[in-house]
């Protein structure tokens, strides 16, 4: 049964305190009321409203900052003296000229160093050339002197062996001429003769005194490289029973004096003789 009692006593007191709570919260709230200050006068000001984010926290409060000391006043300048004044305007003025005419000086040392340097440029460049022109003519002079000394050479090399050439055959004429002179070259011929008319088959239309004549083309050695029957009394068949008796009678005999010997000789063919 006690516990039952007690059960009961803490709600009922629980509400009690709510409600004196709660004419207390009304009575204060009426006291505000009645006490609140008259609202202040408000102007009318035009203004958009925007929708902006919910604020997360209030900024925290700006620190205080400390107001800059103010500067010192500038001293006043000094008066300036007008004559003064121009004075250091014509000195500054006096002295950009100056300047000028040392640039201009300088300038103009500059360009003559560059003219005096491309003159000496040109100048070295011509007595360059002048010496190169120099250098091949006498190279080429002493190749022309070469060559001229050469075909001087050449051409006394030549003057001499003609001199020696034209020696020797006036030596081999004298000694061909000595030989016919002798009776050597008419022996050589007759033999030359004896063997032809030893190699000719007379044709049964040979008549009495076949006289023709018989060129001979032979070379060292006596053989007969080509034979020409000339004026020829006889017939076709005479002539080229000449013929075939110089090729049969090759190699023709070789003279006793070799100064004798000609590639190119002719005689008569008598064999009636």
């Amino acid at each position: 049964m006690s516990r039952r009692k007690d059960d009961s006593v803490v709600p009922l007191l629980l509400s009690i305190t709510v409600h004196v709570a709660l004419v207390v919260a009304l009575g204060w709230g009426w006291w505000q009321w009645r006490h609140r200050p008259p609202p202040p006068q408000t102007l009318a000001i035009e203004a958009t409203v925007a929708d902006l984010p919910p604020a997360t926290a209030a900024p925290p409060a700006p620190e205080p900052v400390a107001e800059p000391e103010p500067e010192p006043a500038p001293a006043p300048e000094p008066a300036v003296d007008p004559a003064v004044e121009e004075q250091q305007r014509l000195e500054k003025q006096q002295a950009e000229q100056r300047e000028a005419e040392q640039r201009e000086a300088e300038q103009r040392v500059a360009e003559d160093k560059a003219r005096e340097a491309e003159v000496r440029a040109v100048r070295e460049k011509q007595e360059r050339a002048a010496k190169e022109a120099a250098a091949l003519k006498a190279k080429q002079e002493a190749e022309q002197k070469r060559r001229e000394e050469l075909a001087k050479q050449q051409t006394e090399a030549e003057r001499k062996q003609r001199e020696n050439e034209l020696r020797a055959q006036l030596a081999n004429e004298e000694r061909v001429n000595a030989a016919r002179s002798g009776g050597q070259q008419a022996e050589y011929m007759a033999l030359i003769r004896a063997r032809v008319q030893g190699a000719w088959r007379k044709p049964a239309s040979a008549r009495a005194g076949v006289d023709c004549e018989v060129r001979i083309t032979q070379i060292p050695g006596g053989e007969v490289t080509n034979v020409q029957i000339g004026a020829c009394n006889g017939d076709a068949a005479v002539r080229e029973s000449i013929q075939a008796a110089v090729y049969r009678a090759s190699p023709l005999p070789m003279p006793a004096n070799a100064d004798l010997f000609e590639r190119n000789i002719r005689f008569n063919f008598r064999p009636d003789e």
